[in-house]
């Protein structure tokens, strides 16, 4: 949980700063990673809370204890995931026959630095274990990836004007997104149903139980 924390505080100082990047370079891409990763912040520090939350021992409400919020917050962040790469998808394709120009030396500045302060944050959590952590993992890796995009757009973009290959990467990427996030979600909805875990045989397991009796 006190990674989860760092990783808050990192991409909700970097969200203020891409609002001030945006403004400068006129890049609605940059406004959109800014509005992304405020979005994250919230997702971040709800799994910190709900993480921390979890560990309470159990009482007479929850007599087995808190341990499924921490699947819950992981549910919610998946939601949240799910629901930021379909409105990035949205935003892209309505650029794409009206793209925008921007200044790619700011995109360029902005994208280093968007890269090293994801990957500092995804580095602190890759030290966590857990569905929720997993679920911010994409949360970030959403994030890596897309400033990887936005570098090599603005490096292209120093030389030649394809506005429009912003929102194709944007596109491609929150797919790729899509589909991890797509099964942890079912991965998280499993446990909370309660279903047979799948790296077990239960035929294995009544004939062991069988054979004590």
């Amino acid at each position: 949980s006190k990674n989860i924390l760092v990783a808050f505080y990192l991409n909700a100082t970097f969200a203020v700063v891409e609002l001030i990047g945006g403004y400068l370079t006129n890049s609605v891409a940059i406004y959109s990673d800014a509005l992304h990763d405020l979005g994250d912040s919230i997702a971040l520090l709800f799994a910190y809370y709900s993480e921390k939350y979890s560990k309470k021992s159990p009482d007479s409400n929850f007599t087995f204890g808190y341990k499924r919020f921490s699947v819950l917050a992981a549910l919610a962040n998946g939601l949240m995931l799910l629901a930021g790469s379909i409105f990035v998808i949205y935003e892209a394709v309505l650029r794409l026959s009206n793209p925008e120009v921007v200044k790619p030396e700011g995109m360029l500045l902005l994208a280093i630095i968007g890269i090293v302060v994801n990957s500092i944050a995804a580095y602190r959590l890759s030290k966590d274990s857990g569905l929720n952590q997993k679920m911010v993992m994409y949360h970030l890796l959403e994030d890596i990836l897309g400033w990887v995009a936005v570098f090599i757009v603005s490096i292209v973009l120093l030389f030649k004007p394809w506005f429009i290959l912003d929102s194709i990467l944007s596109i491609l990427i929150s797919l790729v997104i899509l589909r991890g996030v797509y099964k942890n979600i079912l991965k998280v909805l499993s446990i909370l149903l309660q279903k047979f875990p799948d790296e077990l045989e239960i035929d294995k397991i009544e004939k062991e139980l069988n054979e004590l009796t």
